[in-house]
């Protein structure tokens, strides 16, 4: 049996964390991804999440309690605002992660 490269298995991670059961629909961890990933997208995030998802991809030091109790008040329970997060976060560090691919290779 061929053993997985990292790339592979970072890949199949992030993919696990979109399609994995959980509080939020597949396809609003999907968007959650591609959004933190491309920066963009993400029409079929709740609008309440939106600035939440922006927040951790791009400042994640600047969440505060008033950034979740945002969301909390728009009716999202704590297991979508996680499964949010952690979606978002594996975006970001994707994102970053092939930036400094590209600069490494020259391009």
């Amino acid at each position: 049996m061929a053993r997985q490269s990292i790339d592979e298995q970072w890949q199949q991670f992030g993919e696990h964390l979109a399609s994995a059961p959980g509080r939020l629909p597949v396809e609003v961890r999907r968007q959650i991804r591609t959004r933190a990933t491309e920066g963009d997208g993400g029409d079929g995030i709740p609008a309440a999440l939106v600035p939440f998802v922006d927040l951790v991809a791009d400042r994640s030091y600047r969440i505060t309690q008033e950034s979740v109790t945002a969301v909390t008040d728009a009716g999202h329970s704590d297991d979508e605002i996680f499964e949010a997060a952690v979606v978002a976060a594996y975006g970001a560090a994707d994102r970053r992660l092939r930036a400094a691919r590209r600069a490494w290779e020259g391009r």
